[in-house]
């Protein structure tokens, strides 16, 4: 098996963030087993952190951090998406500007030589880099580091008033 291989999230940052709100089971190689929503995970050292619900339903739910090397097995139970578990944007306002940040962003990278292509509210660069609303530096998602901090440098070098 290859160090890198990831057999569990296949490396892959979005279906990484189609996993966030759904129930899901993961069992340790201790032997411990986590049932819960998926709250997020990191994509690059692919921790997860689950809401787990107490056998005492009286309990509020404890927080649950899983390292991606102690998954043995990863499971999803449900796929219905509990929504109170994703970012709502409540305006048409911040819609707009938002929109208007992610064609700034892509225009910005087509000028550095980036195609970036729109795929629903995310910036796709090859199958190597996702770039989030609302397009800031901090915004990407990328396995490979090199690559990551490159997308930051580019993006922070946006000048303010680029337009």
């Amino acid at each position: 098996m290859d160090l890198f291989e990831d057999l569990i999230f296949k490396n892959d940052p979005i279906y990484m963030k189609n996993l966030v709100g759904k129930l899901v089971k993961i069992n340790t190689i201790e032997k411990t087993s986590y049932t819960g929503k998926l709250y997020v995970i990191d994509p690059i050292y692919k921790t997860v952190i689950l809401h787990c619900k107490p056998t005492d339903s009286e309990e509020n739910p404890q927080v649950v951090i899983v390292f991606h090397h102690a998954i043995e097995s990863f499971e999803v139970i449900s796929h219905e998406v509990d929504e109170t578990y994703l970012e709502q944007k409540e305006t048409q306002e911040v819609d707009c500007d938002v929109n208007l940040e992610k064609s700034k962003l892509r225009k910005w990278l087509g000028q550095m030589f980036i195609q970036a292509e729109e795929v629903g509210d995310y910036l796709k660069i090859e199958d190597h880099l996702v770039i989030m609303p609302p397009y800031g530096v901090n915004n990407c998602i990328c396995n490979n580091t090199i690559i990551l901090e490159k997308i930051r440098n580019i993006i922070s070098s946006m000048p303010a008033d680029f337009k």
